[in-house]
């Protein structure tokens, strides 16, 4: 008896503190959100990668150099995607265009809306990642190339788009 009365009392006294940390947390976050809704759609850490694991976990390339029967692999994180809060839910929607151009530019192929991601919550979500591939198995010429990815926040209207040279051998 004596455990259990002692147990509540220590519960009774940590509760308070508890609570109070989670609402100054939710609060931070709530300014986080704040200020990413207002600053540019862009991406950070756009990487030609080996491998991916997860968010800020990926095997970066050396160089960015493809075997010409290899795999186009790249991790970035969305910069900025806007927020939407409403009767206590929290919703982020972006697409993703993707294309493979020539060096100088032209269109060899072109994925629209190649991702699409619309999702809902009741807790604001900090932190994503997403990740684009292109299985080459031969089919393009070794070569210079580029990369285009294209994001659309659906949201708040904004676009943002990053192109980086690679080679193919």
């Amino acid at each position: 008896m004596k455990k259990i009365l002692c147990l509540a009392l220590i519960t009774f006294l940590f509760l308070p503190v508890v609570f109070g940390q989670e609402e100054e947390i939710l609060k931070l976050k709530e300014k986080i959100i704040a200020l990413q809704n207002r600053g540019e759609l862009g991406f950070r850490n756009f990487t030609f990668c080996s491998n991916i694991l997860g968010f800020a976990s990926y095997v970066p390339l050396p160089q960015p150099v493809i075997d010409k029967k290899g795999q186009l692999l790249v991790y970035y994180e969305p910069l900025n995607v806007y927020t939407s809060k409403r009767e206590g839910l929290y919703e982020m929607w972006y697409t993703q265009d993707m294309a493979l151009l020539k060096a100088n530019g032209e269109t060899l192929s072109e994925w629209k809306d190649i991702l699409d991601f619309h999702y809902t919550t009741k807790s604001p979500v900090m932190d994503l990642f997403a990740q684009n591939s292109i299985t080459l198995d031969g089919k393009v010429s070794p070569g210079k190339y580029k990369f285009k990815a294209v994001l659309k926040d659906k949201l708040s209207g904004k676009l943002a788009t990053k192109i980086v040279d690679f080679e193919i051998r």
